[in-house]
């Protein structure tokens, strides 16, 4: 009786994770919008979000060069969790909906990565939340995006979609001042350590940087031989720039470039800890099995055989596999130092002749039980 408790309580926690819903999110990634069980569970369990989502973007864009496209969601009514999913699409048919299906190229998005999903974490004060993504653009025609929301609700997963947008896809001027085809913008970066960039233009002659933080003043940047350094963020967020080009055709300006300054995040070894856990439950499961029933039963009791020695070693190996921790001294034990016996005492006559003091030690109590009903003076 007392194994199968133990079986399913393992049973137990082994499908604890399997859950139709993550309210913690699953993490960035190229999806679908038909994103099944990865997201919130199936679409079909959804409802539709009260979010008014919109997608503003350039409606005229140069093939094979760099543009913006922002995701607006206002009001979102987001669960206790406060995370947002969002997807960046080409259509709302769930397949073949990602940019990279028309030829988008996702050089940054909103995390800094380049995914089509992201998600964030939205702070309660927050009424609207802009979401950018910087692409590079496919080959000259017409195209549509749109965006798509996921979040947790009162009761019920919520999506929503945003209105689809025209865009016009052009082949740019031969002396249009541009951005080089093979320049990428960086889209991250470490706190405390300024940004030095080096443009890389065609058809430019000369060019000016400004950039500003979220929201803040714009500011303008000095240029040296192609280069200009970006100072260094102190906190947490993200910084934008843009370069104002200059050549033979029409002056051209860049859309604003998002740079991330984030902390490092703290990594966990997945399969190291899955291993460590899994150690240490057989561990805890045998010693339970191992106790033996109290109580004054008359039947034969069954010895339930575990082999301990395995169960050590597998808790040593999951152990092993994780980062070892802070050395520190080793405890030591105190050494048990051994109590002589007492000394019998000695009589006025003294001890007996031929002995010596260590057989009065050992034998002296003896000596004065026998001859003196004690001896003790």
């Amino acid at each position: 009786m007392r194994h199968r408790f133990v079986l399913a309580l393992i049973l137990l926690i082994c499908t604890a994770s399997l859950s139709t819903a993550n309210p913690g999110g699953e993490g960035d990634s190229i999806q679908s919008q038909q994103c099944g069980g990865s997201c919130h569970g199936d679409a079909g369990q959804n409802v539709t979000s009260a979010a008014v989502v919109s997608v503003v973007a350039q409606q005229q864009v140069w093939a094979g060069l760099l543009t913006t496209v922002d995701v607006v969601v206002e009001n979102p009514q987001l669960s206790n969790q406060r995370m947002l999913g969002v997807f960046l699409l080409i259509n709302d048919r769930g397949a073949k909906d990602t940019p990279a299906h028309e030829g988008w190229e996702i050089v940054a998005d909103p995390n800094g990565g380049a995914n089509n999903y992201v998600e964030k974490s939205v702070a309660r004060s927050a009424a609207n939340i802009t979401f950018t993504w910087t692409l590079r653009a496919p080959v000259a025609g017409n195209y549509e995006l749109l965006a798509s929301i996921h979040h947790g609700g009162t009761s019920q997963p919520e999506h929503g979609n945003s209105p689809t947008i025209s865009l016009s896809v052009v082949e740019p001027p031969e002396n249009l001042p541009r951005l080089s085809s093979d320049f990428t913008p960086p889209s991250t970066r470490s706190l405390g350590e300024e940004t030095t960039i080096e443009l890389v233009t065609d058809d430019v002659d000369s060019f000016s940087v400004e950039w500003r933080t979220e929201g803040g003043v714009t500011q303008s940047l000095n240029v040296s031989e192609g280069e200009f350094t970006l100072p260094a963020a102190v906190n947490a967020g993200k910084i934008e720039w843009r370069a104002h080009l200059n050549g033979e055709g029409p002056t051209q300006t860049t859309p604003w470039f998002a740079l991330i300054s984030q902390e490092p995040a703290w990594q966990v070894e997945e399969p190291a800890l899955f291993l460590q856990g899994m150690a240490m439950m057989l561990l805890f499961a045998g010693l339970v099995m191992l106790q033996r029933p109290s109580g004054g039963g008359g039947g034969e009791k069954i010895p339930i055989a575990i082999d301990a020695t395995a169960l050590v070693e597998a808790t040593h190996f999951a152990t092993s596999q994780l980062p070892p921790p802070l050395a520190s001294a080793p405890a030591t034990l105190p050494q048990l130092v051994p109590t002589p016996a007492p000394m019998p005492t000695i009589p006025l006559e003294g001890i007996p002749i031929g002995w010596s003091m260590e057989q009065w030690r050992h034998y002296g109590q003896g000596y004065l039980d026998k001859n003196e009903g004690g001896g003790l003076q």
